[in-house]
């Protein structure tokens, strides 16, 4: 099993790897956006070094799995050397698309106040609320947030 998800990461990797080879950190993020018009989205800002983003990922994991119909997770990774990213994703890997940030142009444009922060997307594609930080009571004000965004019509 362990080895099917390291695969998994490599093939995600290269797929994801290759497509960002053509298009700026921002651009992916616009696409993966789109693509998912019609769904709740979450857009979390992570970095390898960060506990509770750490912390959050397997979160992370499990709301894409248990709303997989209404919610996507985006994860956006700030770390200054993608390689700390790629070795934290070989631990933990994601079900999930991450986009490689490296200059942080997208936290910066969108000023975030720490790490992790995420921002909710409601159906529609605007941009409902930005959160920052991640411990147990957050997860379950975000959760409910989501929960009642995908109810909403």
């Amino acid at each position: 099993m362990q080895n099917r998800a390291i695969l998994c990461v490599f093939v995600c990797f290269s797929f994801i790897g290759n497509s960002a080879l053509a298009m700026s950190a921002e651009q992916q993020l616009e696409e993966l956006l789109s693509q998912h018009s019609g769904k709740v989205v979450y857009v979390d800002f992570w970095a390898s070094w960060c506990v509770p983003c750490r912390y959050a990922f397997p979160w992370m994991g499990s709301i894409q799995k248990r709303f997989s119909q209404d919610v996507q997770i985006i994860a956006v990774n700030m770390d200054t050397d993608v390689e700390d990213a790629k070795k934290f994703l070989l631990e933990t890997p994601a079900n999930f698309p991450v986009i490689f940030n490296p200059s942080m142009s997208i936290g910066k444009a969108n000023k975030l106040k720490g790490m992790p922060s995420s921002i909710i997307f409601d159906k529609t594609g605007k941009k409902i609320v930005q959160l920052s930080g991640f411990n147990d009571e957050k997860k379950k004000d975000y959760e409910a947030i989501l929960i009642h965004l995908v109810k909403s019509r």
